[in-house]
């Protein structure tokens, strides 16, 4: 069965400069220690710090303190997958306590599992209910399930147990944000710069407010009280620039950008924020001046791979292919584990049929940096081959990460190539109640799930399925009129199975 349903969803590319300094910053599973502590990565690098703490969990698998340390570690790699794993282990073994719900909590919202991650950061609350870092959590995570109310709750609980800590105010201030309320999210956060002088947060805050309520010439002056702190902060240049942006001001614009380049202290961020310049010109269609900025960070930065990179993307969204592929080879070519380089050359291959090079492309990419849409399109690249064994195995990968219903059906669909017909039927009922809808808006699927429940002697669902696909299909054809053909013979009672159709 075709498996392209799953291409639409995964078609975007990312870009190079995405998360660095626009938007608000992830949170990370650090919260302050308050009154009891709650663990933290240790200061060694993770490429250290996993291999030693592995192997003390294979010495001995019940080390709850090496299952604790390696659960945040891998969050500080942004493996949410691996540490759940760890952290429902430690559950099991009763350890029950503040620090591990945290830990559980933020790796189901990482996951998407957002009622989850209520429950456990509720529970890590309910243990150590005066604890910043998890009110600051859990108050965050009520915003993003659209529980203002209860947000604010706990970040007045927050405030009313932590008065001298400027993050509790900052917290507070950022549930009024969200409420819109921003004259009280100013008074908050205002109230945290007083008490720590030192830290831009609080201003950087205020600016967004302004920004929030498109005021810009107030948050211009806002963010220049932050830099009037530190004077050398790159994330508030790139705001003061991207306010200028905001008002078409090339000049100023212009000038912002080169001064948070200047400021910045790696390459890295330099071809972000340049990449940064290019897109806003290129947004004010002023195509000489954006391809003048990067070929200036390409001369600057040959070496670079996300400068070739962001190069390519750019190519890529004016449909220059041949060139973006250019770009990214040069990245390759730098860095040959480079996985967004892989990961745009395999989604480009697969978009032009290239099946063989496709899977190159994405089986190196998920080998060095597992991730749900590398999985995601290598699974789709082993269907158009026939390798269903590979797909269903790369699809229930990027499950595991991030749990779509996308990635359910294309495990169905490799289970019913693979006439693993109980599987693929199982996996249509939890997507009929957990994905309301979604069968319904992918035949192919309603296919599989009528075929797959008339394969395992399930009538009544087997029935259901097809009277759900027959309004998909054209009238009168061949497919529909053997569609109502199965429906009517299986709908007769104590009826033998009917002789199995050829596939649509």
């Amino acid at each position: 069965m075709l498996l392209a349903f799953a291409a639409a969803a995964l078609a975007t590319t990312p870009r190079a400069d995405a998360g660095l300094f626009g938007g608000k910053a992830a949170s990370t599973p650090t919260p302050s220690p308050s009154p009891s502590a709650i663990p933290t990565a240790t200061p060694e690098p993770p490429e250290v710090a996993i291999p030693r703490l592995q192997a003390k969990l294979k010495a001995n698998p019940n080390d709850e303190q090496s299952l604790t340390e390696l659960a945040s570690q891998f969050l500080s790699i942004n493996r949410p997958d691996l540490s759940v794993q760890l952290t429902q282990r430690l559950l099991q073994l009763g350890d029950k306590t503040a620090q591990v719900y945290y830990l559980d909590g933020f790796a189901q919202q990482q996951l998407g599992n957002m009622q989850g991650a209520v429950a456990e950061l509720e529970q890590a609350s309910n243990l150590d209910p005066t604890n910043l870092g998890v009110l600051a959590q859990l108050s965050d995570l009520y915003l993003r399930v659209n529980r203002p109310s209860d947000a604010e709750r706990i970040a007045k609980r927050a405030v009313t147990f932590n008065k001298t800590n400027p993050q509790a105010y900052i917290t507070l201030g950022g549930v009024y944000a969200a409420e819109q309320h921003y004259d009280d999210a100013r008074a908050q956060y205002e109230q945290a710069a007083t008490m720590d002088p030192k830290d831009i947060t609080p201003l950087y805050q205020i600016a967004q407010t302004y920004a929030a309520q498109n005021n810009i010439p107030m948050a211009i002056q806002s963010i220049g009280r932050a830099l009037t702190v530190d004077p050398s902060n790159v994330q508030a240049l790139v705001f003061k620039a991207d306010q200028y942006a905001h008002q078409h001001d090339d000049v100023h614009a212009a000038a912002a950008y080169d001064d948070a380049v200047v400021a910045a202290t790696t390459e890295d961020q330099k071809v972000a924020i340049l990449t940064r310049k290019a897109a806003y010109y290129d947004a004010q269609k002023k195509t000489s001046q954006a391809e003048g900025v990067f070929q200036q960070m390409i001369a600057q930065y040959p070496k670079n791979a996300n400068a070739h990179i962001a190069y390519g993307d750019y190519y890529a969204e004016s449909k220059q292919m041949d060139k973006a592929q250019q770009e990214w080879q040069a990245a390759l070519a730098i860095d040959k584990d480079n996985a967004q380089a892989l990961l745009r050359l395999g989604q480009t291959a697969l978009q032009a049929g290239k099946m063989t090079d496709a899977i190159t492309y994405l089986k190196h990419a998920t080998d060095v940096a597992p991730d749900a849409q590398s999985f995601a399109l290598l699974g789709q690249a082993y269907s158009f081959v026939h390798n269903y064994e590979g797909s269903k195995d790369a699809c229930s990968k990027s499950f595991q990460i991030e749990r779509s219903p996308q990635m359910l059906g294309c495990i169905a669909g490799a289970d019913y190539e693979l006439k693993n017909y109980k599987e693929a039927a199982q996996i249509a009922d939890v997507l009929d109640h957990a994905a309301r809808g979604f069968l319904d808006q992918n035949p192919q699927l309603l296919f599989i799930a009528g075929k797959s429940y008339q394969n395992t002697n399930q009538k009544a669902k087997a029935v259901s399925a097809y009277k759900r696909l027959l309004p998909m299909m054209k009238k009168g054809t061949k497919d529909y009129n053997q569609i109502e053909q199965t429906i009517s013979e299986l709908s007769k009672p104590d009826s033998k199975p009917p002789t199995k159709t050829k596939k649509s």
